[in-house]
């Protein structure tokens, strides 16, 4: 991975409903699928694994310095203002 190349973690929710994690993670596949090269990773907040800090040492295993956080949720709501920040701001 070019040490110039921000990786890209996205954050989704979580849920109990296994079609959460796979509508993400196709989602996910598409991106990569587009930019070939881009290291990305999948996090969840809840239910599913990876948990944040996995994804985080996955991306820092593989190289990456530098990691652009994407949520990916469909409100700006206490999980995107909160919960990711302090998620994030702990693995650092």
């Amino acid at each position: 991975m070019p040490a110039s190349r921000p990786a890209l973690l996205v954050v989704a929710h979580g849920s109990r409903d296994p079609r959460h994690a796979a509508t993400v993670r196709e989602l996910v596949a598409r991106v990569e699928r587009l930019r070939p090269g881009l290291a990305v990773e999948t996090a969840f907040l809840d239910f599913v694994e990876p948990s944040v800090p996995e994804a985080l040492a996955r991306l820092a295993a593989a190289g990456a310095r530098e990691v652009v956080a994407l949520p990916l949720l469909l409100t700006r709501a206490f999980h995107a203002k909160s919960d990711i920040p302090a998620v994030l701001d702990a693995a650092s």
